[in-house]
């Protein structure tokens, strides 16, 4: 299995500090009040977005599985040769592009109520994945 870590920077510390605490943050524009997902830099109306915290409850838009070798075991589905992803819309209204545990693609379908979860891979920085609600 190859390995995953996810690395911090100054523009990222608040949003690891975050999900070490069992929260989700993503971006919003002080100027047009627009969310954006965690990983946006900038927005139409602002080079400067804020880090605001989330309910972390979502709806499935989409997913797939990769049948490529996991990420790390803490993504792998149960077979461990296989991963879940998916994007999810958040309530609050970004989508994200995220790693799906702890379910059954079978049981999945579009709308499926879909809560944050966090993960250490390998032991490093907490990343946001979400589970079936």
């Amino acid at each position: 299995m190859s390995s995953f870590a996810a690395r911090r920077d100054d523009s990222t510390a608040a949003f690891y500090d975050a999900a070490a605490e069992g929260r989700l943050l993503v971006r919003s524009c002080p100027v047009c009040s627009t969310l954006h997902p965690p990983q946006t830099r900038r927005c139409r109306d602002s080079d400067r977005l804020e880090w605001v915290e989330v309910s972390g409850r979502a709806k499935l838009v989409t997913w797939a599985v990769d049948h490529s070798p996991p990420l790390c075991p803490e993504l792998a589905r149960a077979d461990a040769r296989t991963s879940l992803y998916g994007i999810v819309e958040l309530d609050e209204g970004p989508w994200m592009q995220v790693a799906i545990v702890g379910a059954d693609e079978a049981l999945l379908g579009e709308g499926t109520a879909m809560r944050v979860t966090f993960v250490r891979p390998g032991g490093g920085e907490a990343v946001p994945v979400f589970t079936p609600a």
